[in-house]
């Protein structure tokens, strides 16, 4: 048992202990029975008492063994086109929203690996090397934001191919290393042309999903500025169509699953793979607290309604 107090214990303490003091010296000038002062003192100090140990917030440490992957380098390849803005995941959530909620959910469920983010509309960036901190990964998927209408110039799924080569060679270097690739992406090449075959890369691979984000029935999109985007010939919303035809083509590239992004959930059939894999296992010990002040807060709660009606029907503390 330990504690972890809200606000200073010796705050609270001493200001109970002036508190408790008034409450005695106006009680005892009280023309009241003995056992009646004697009574109301005890119940208020009771009260003063329990609200400083709720304070202190006790709790109960609890010792669990977490396994951890030691062994992995996982990467993440996200495609920023202003099309992954589209609202159409689980309803009319932007895409953008599921491939952040899944890369945190794939992250917590590999800890102790190492993970890398390239993100590439245009043009690819790496936004992260691979790396253990993964505070760092998640604030760099927090800074991907809607490109601007005058930047968004078109793109092709291939653009990341030069940035994902690097990080998947210098991966291999590393000796019992495994890899992972999530390449997240709806599919879409504006630029109508054909792209670079993903096939060189497929020996660095060992495991891993090429994800595929929105419907076939579309999303519209607002830019920066939360204004719709609108189809140059037509003048209507546009629409951004997923292609699970360039994403399973690119997958079988690769040599890896295709997974539509359905929930965060979807590729836990790919984190199982890995974890079943003994030798990349590690454990560590973790320390989680237990709060424990909710028995206090049940005997304060019946002092206080007792208070209560004793104000109420008896007139008096």
């Amino acid at each position: 048992m330990t504690v972890k107090p809200i606000f200073s214990p010796v705050l609270i303490g001493i200001l109970a202990a002036v508190l408790c003091g008034l409450f005695i010296f106006f009680t005892v000038r009280k023309k009241y029975k003995i056992w009646i002062k004697v009574a109301a003192i005890a119940r208020v100090s009771l009260i003063l008492l329990l609200v400083f140990v709720i304070n202190l917030r006790p709790v109960k440490k609890v010792y669990d063994m977490e396994t951890t992957l030691n062994n992995v380098d996982v990467l993440f390849v996200v495609d920023s086109t202003i099309s992954m803005w589209a609202e159409d995941y689980q309803g009319d959530q932007p895409r953008m929203n599921g491939v952040r909620d899944l890369i945190e959910h794939v992250m917590f469920s590999m800890q102790g690996s190492n993970f890398g983010l390239i993100r590439f509309d245009n043009q690819a960036q790496i936004l992260a090397p691979f790396t253990g901190d993964a505070e760092n990964v998640l604030d760099a998927v927090e800074m991907i934001e809607i490109p601007s209408r005058l930047y968004a110039k078109g793109s092709t799924l291939d653009t990341a191919y030069e940035a994902m080569e690097e990080l998947l060679q210098s991966s291999s270097k590393k000796e019992n290393r495994q890899t992972v690739v999530f390449f997240i992406s709806d599919g879409e090449n504006t630029l109508k042309k054909e792209t670079r075959s993903f096939s060189e890369l497929s020996k660095y691979i060992t495991e891993g999903s090429v994800i595929g984000c929105g419907t076939k029935k579309g999303g519209k999109m607002k830019d920066s500025n939360g204004s719709r985007i609108h189809d140059p010939e037509t003048y209507d919303d546009a629409v951004s169509k997923m292609d699970e035809e360039n994403l399973q083509k690119i997958a079988g590239e690769l040599g890896i699953n295709y997974t539509k992004l359905s929930s965060e959930s979807c590729v836990d059939y790919v984190i199982s793979s890995i974890k079943s894999t003994g030798s990349s296992h590690g454990h560590q010990n973790i320390v989680n607290y237990t709060d424990t002040y909710y028995w206090y807060v049940i005997p304060l709660a019946v002092l206080l309604i007792w208070e209560l009606w004793l104000i109420i029907r008896k007139g008096r503390v």
